[in-house]
């Protein structure tokens, strides 16, 4: 039975490779900012007689949204205590499943919207940080109307971390250092043959 040899240098490339695989330096990625915000909503508005009586005149509420600096909605969470609403991206109400729509404006203003299909008298909830620390929420609840609370003085918290991404030189030397690998076997195969 022939034993196949490895040349000496695809040996040395194999090296280089698992090197450069293992001992990566990471880069700088992406940026990922977190908004934490909590505090105390006031009913600003109600669009009918039913849902102001039905709704709380005030509610604590808490939550967060993170998200990269291409304004790409990576995680988030809503809940306010009076109104019996948490939101989250599991969330779902029976058969419906949200659709989650987010867009960040200039600076660190932002707009995410949780809609359970509002053609089908199903909610749809408008969150909006409009200034350093005013937060809104609109409910719109399908035929019932339409209601606004605000706080003009959140307390939002801003943090952020970054994300690591290889090296592009080493993802191209483990390209490489594969194609060296299966070229030399095959000329091992070869030479076996031979």
């Amino acid at each position: 039975m022939n034993q196949v040899r490895l040349p000496k240098v695809s040996v040395a490339v194999i090296g280089w490779v698992v090197a450069s695989v293992f001992y990566t330096t990471p880069v700088l990625g992406g940026i990922l900012t977190r908004q934490d915000f909590l505090g105390d909503f006031a009913l600003v508005d109600a669009s009918s007689p039913f849902l102001e009586n039905f709704l709380p005149e005030e509610s604590e509420y808490s939550g967060f949204v993170v998200y990269s600096e291409d304004g790409i909605l990576s995680d988030w969470e809503l809940s306010v205590n009076n109104l019996d609403l948490n939101l989250q991206p599991s969330f779902n109400s029976g058969d419906l499943t949200p659709n989650v729509d987010f867009e960040l404006d200039s600076g660190s203003n932002w707009n995410l919207v949780v809609d359970f299909g509002i053609a089908f008298d199903a909610p749809r909830y408008t969150l909006e940080k409009t200034s350093s620390s005013e937060i809104s929420l609109t409910g719109e609840v399908g035929r019932a109307g339409t209601y606004i609370y605000q706080d003009s003085a959140a307390n939002i918290t801003l943090s952020s971390s970054s994300t690591s991404i290889p090296e592009p030189t080493s993802l191209l030397g483990l390209l490489f250092g594969v194609g060296a690998i299966a070229a030399s076997k095959k000329a091992g195969e070869t030479k076996s043959k031979a």
